[in-house]
């Protein structure tokens, strides 16, 4: 189980990088590029959530935060 706790932190550290990184350049984007990468964290996003549920004791605070997140973009 700590296996799977360690995987969940590295991604979430993942999203929260990758997020950062689009809400700061996504002015700058074309709207193909948006679109698409948007797509794309909202799926990791999802995945993580999932992920997160499967974690003992369930992370409720962590998976409302992912989901506060999908709403940001």
């Amino acid at each position: 189980m700590l296996d799977l706790q360690m995987i969940a932190l590295q991604i979430i550290e993942i999203i929260d990088t990758k997020v950062t990184t689009f809400k700061q350049n996504k002015n700058k984007m074309h709207n193909t590029g948006y679109v698409a990468e948007k797509q794309v964290l909202t799926r990791t996003i999802e995945d993580a959530i999932k992920l997160a549920e499967d974690i003992k004791p369930v992370p409720y605070s962590l998976i409302s935060d992912l989901k506060a997140l999908i709403k940001q973009l």
